[in-house]
């Protein structure tokens, strides 16, 4: 055998032994479409839990938007998945890219969720309702969908009242609710001037009815002045 056909023989065991290698290298990145749909969610979570991580949360990404049947082209290095603008909860415009020179980019939706515990409706109320314990209890709930607020402590809404009629399931927001009216009109009070290092109280009378928090016309009965106070609790009123 001459030294030329030795040289070829060589360099075929040489290529035959090298190309799996390459191969397996060059096809390790390739993944389907439910794999990039996973890998895509698992990174935009690692992205969000940065930015928001509550210990009474749980928080979960959807992808959509890779097409039916897609293949997903072979990028030798780790995928780029980014944000086009800063991650809320919601729906988030995400790029999929792969930076070589054999480039490529995918748009796709990737909607945030985050769940926690709120409260939520047992039964059926009507307006004018007095809100007892016995009526809620605590859910899970996706609070992206609940834009107009929610509770996540039962007594933060025990004791209030119903605005209106509301179907069991029901998650509470602030403007399903109003406290109590716990001063009536005419009623005698106690009102209170406190001043840095004193505090004095004296006979009163409502002018008007409210809320804890409602600031109301009262009237001293000793001086008969009128005067605004803010409502503390049921026979309290702190004159401002």
């Amino acid at each position: 055998m001459n030294s030329r056909c030795r040289r070829f023989i060589k360099r075929l065991f040489v290529f035959l032994l090298i190309c799996p290698i390459h191969w397996s290298l060059s096809h390790a990145s390739l993944v389907n479409a439910t794999q990039l749909k996973q890998q895509v969610e698992y990174e935009i979570l690692q992205q969000w839990q940065s930015l928001e991580q509550r210990k009474d949360a749980t928080s979960k990404v959807l992808v959509s938007g890779i097409p039916q049947g897609y293949r997903v082209p072979p990028c030798p290095q780790a995928l780029r998945v980014k944000a086009n603008k800063q991650l809320v909860l919601g729906r988030n415009s995400i790029q999929v890219s792969c930076i070589h020179k054999t480039s490529w980019s995918l748009m796709l939706t990737a909607e945030i969720e985050v769940w926690r515990d709120v409260v939520v409706l047992r039964d059926h109320i009507t307006r004018g309702d007095a809100v007892n314990s016995t009526y809620l209890t605590l859910q899970q709930r996706n609070i992206g969908k609940l834009q107009r607020g929610y509770f996540t402590r039962l007594d933060k809404v025990t004791g209030n009242i119903s605005k209106r009629s509301l179907k069991a399931g029901t998650a509470i927001s602030p403007s399903m609710i109003s406290l109590p009216i716990i001063v009536q009109r005419g009623q005698a009070i106690t009102l209170r001037v406190e001043r840095p290092g004193i505090a004095v109280d004296m006979k009163g009378l409502a002018l008007k009815k409210g809320r804890q928090g409602d600031t109301i016309k009262v009237k001293n009965s000793s001086s008969n002045k009128v005067l605004f106070g803010t409502i503390v609790d049921a026979d309290l009123v702190l004159v401002n």
